[in-house]
């Protein structure tokens, strides 16, 4: 335990001067805890790409500076903790999270912030909470620290799954441009290994798409639905699906003259417009 003796005044006892201890190792380890911790909780709500070797390193890093701050003030040396305390939080951000704009720089930012602000407020309730008591302060204050360390390594669990399950779904989702009876549109789509849906009509692959995309490429008007049966876990029943002209992915391939199924609800992340064909992908079909 490394522990440093700092000079310091005893308010109400006539400035009698006094020795403290500040144990620096142990302020750093909570300063690492609670930085790594606001970086996966703001990453979660902002849905950001982990990476969580460079968290773990920037917030190892920038745990030091509040330690530095501490021994430099408590040794007489002025220095301005609000603005010190804002470019540790810019630097952690940036570093952590390499935004590509100064716009998303300044959103993460903020948001790491009230994260912060929402993390010290729930923190400073379960003090008051557990301070209560008097003579059993100490006790309070023990109970007050394992109660903390329990909600916060099921936190880190919960935020490392979610971040996990958003990284998975990141990967599986592409930007496609589709272009139909002169019109051109990009679209979120999503390789889902689930969509074995198949014509029985021609045994080709069906892409499906939402409802919305299929009133924004007029297909109604234009075309006459061919029933497609499906069957799946939330049940079963005919899907309208139409041709359409063209498909073009981010590699620069392409699929031409596809069938798609309209679906009302394809996923629950309203992004999402188009579910790619299982079949279809690992056929390596994209310029079929």
């Amino acid at each position: 335990m490394v522990f440093l003796k700092l000079s310091g005044k005893r308010p109400g006892k006539e400035g009698i001067s006094m020795a403290v201890c500040f144990y620096a190792d142990l302020y750093w380890i909570l300063n690492f805890i609670m930085n790594l911790f606001l970086l996966y909780i703001t990453a979660w709500w902002l849905d950001e790409p982990a990476s969580v070797r460079r968290w773990v390193l920037s917030s190892a890093v920038l745990a030091v500076f509040p330690v530095i701050n501490t021994i430099a003030s408590q040794s007489g040396v002025k220095v301005p903790q609000v603005l010190t305390a804002v470019l540790e939080l810019a630097l952690l951000v940036f570093w952590a999270y390499k935004p590509a704009c100064i716009r998303q720089f300044l959103k993460q930012l903020v948001n790491f912030i009230l994260m912060s602000a929402l993390t010290a407020g729930m923190l400073f309730m379960l003090k008051g909470i557990f301070s209560r008591g008097g003579e059993s302060s100490q006790k309070f204050s023990l109970l007050f620290l394992l109660v903390s360390v329990f909600l916060l390594y099921i936190l880190f669990r919960f935020l490392r799954t979610s971040i996990a399950k958003q990284e998975l779904r990141r990967e599986s989702m592409v930007n496609v441009t589709l272009i139909h009876n002169g019109r051109e549109l990009v679209v979120k789509a999503l390789f889902d290994t689930g969509n074995h849906l198949i014509s029985p009509y021609t045994g080709e692959p069906v892409f499906i798409i939402s409802k919305e995309l299929s009133e924004s490429l007029e297909l109604k008007k234009n075309l006459k639905p061919l029933l497609i049966p499906y069957n799946s876990i939330g049940g079963r029943g005919l899907l309208e699906a139409y041709r359409l002209e063209l498909v073009q992915f981010q590699d620069g391939s392409t699929r031409k003259n596809f069938l798609a199924a309209v679906s009302d609800n394809i996923c629950t992340d309203k992004e999402i417009q188009m579910i790619l064909n299982n079949q279809s992908m690992a056929e390596g079909g994209h310029n079929a």
